[in-house]
């Protein structure tokens, strides 16, 4: 029996170059390679046993060359193969490696005709392959959205510093902050697949900081036309938009509430036209 703790690229040693050259495979990793050597009938060295392998393309391939009844053994090993089948191509080479890996486990579970553990096998590598398309995800989405964030940041600084206080100016880069804050918040709740792709994790990253970016900019207008902060003075007009809009980007309920209250108030002051007269409870005015 012959095993290899890590990928091979080439032939390195007499075991390595022995299964390869009796069973005629490349391999890119081996899981187990168990034969016994025996000549044939012209004299040439030949293989009684199996061997279980990823390949160069990051597939479970193996090899069987005993003479027993393999049909339970191919029923289970498709059963792996389906399993196998999750797109997996996505991820980097080494969450791909460990996933085959896992699976690799069973596939010789199978040809060893035990068939009782296949069931947590495929199990534990189905959930090591659903983290890793999690985590994989929000890297996407956290590399998408740190450097519009870092832009803002430092735009902001430069801009402090250079004496330029523009609060509308000002209200917009909190609003995209405040928008990856909540982009932050939420990807480790993220239901979207590694599997899209880095355009779709940018298209969904982007749509959120410039839904946020709009939803500071209609708070900073609340605030001019006096529907919120109705108090605030011109001395405290740009840290006023730079807390407001951050808010309004973090928040998703905060825009929707302003203008239910701003509806409500116009629904107080409609002239009567017969129709049933909203309630106190109903009107915020």
């Amino acid at each position: 029996m012959c095993r290899k703790k890590s990928p091979v690229p080439a032939a390195v040693d007499a075991s390595t170059e022995e299964y390869r050259r009796l069973f005629g495979v490349n391999d890119k990793y081996l899981i187990i390679a168990s034969y016994d050597t025996h000549l044939d009938v012209d004299g040439k060295e030949t293989a009684d046993g199996y061997i279980v392998y990823i390949d160069k393309d990051n597939d479970i391939d193996y090899i069987d060359t005993r003479d027993i009844d393999s049909s339970q053994i191919k029923r289970h090993v498709a059963r792996l193969q389906h399993a196998e089948a999750v797109p997996s191509k996505h991820l980097p080479e080494r969450f791909q490696i460990e996933f085959k890996r896992c699976l690799g486990v069973g596939y010789v579970h199978a040809l060893e005709s035990n068939f009782d553990d296949l069931d947590s096998i495929i199990a534990s590598a189905g959930r090591y392959l659903e983290s890793r398309n999690r985590e994989y995800s929000r890297r996407l989405l956290l590399g998408t959205g740190l450097a519009v964030a870092a832009a803002a940041a430092g735009t902001g600084l430069g801009l402090y510093l250079s004496g330029c206080r523009n609060p509308w100016v000002f209200g917009i880069l909190f609003g995209i902050l405040g928008s990856f804050v909540s982009v932050w918040q939420r990807s480790s709740q993220t239901v979207t697949s590694s599997a899209g792709g880095l355009m779709l994790h940018m298209l969904e990253c982007l749509s959120r900081i410039m839904i946020g970016t709009i939803f500071g900019m209609v708070a900073m207008t609340a605030v001019r036309c006096h529907v919120i902060l109705p108090q605030m003075t011109s001395a405290n007009e740009l840290y006023a938009y730079i807390l407001i809009s951050f808010a309004a980007g973090f928040s998703e309920r905060f825009i929707p509430s302003i203008i239910e209250k701003i509806t409500n108030k116009a629904e107080c002051h409609e002239p009567d036209t017969g129709a049933e007269t909203p309630s106190p409870a109903d009107c915020s005015c």
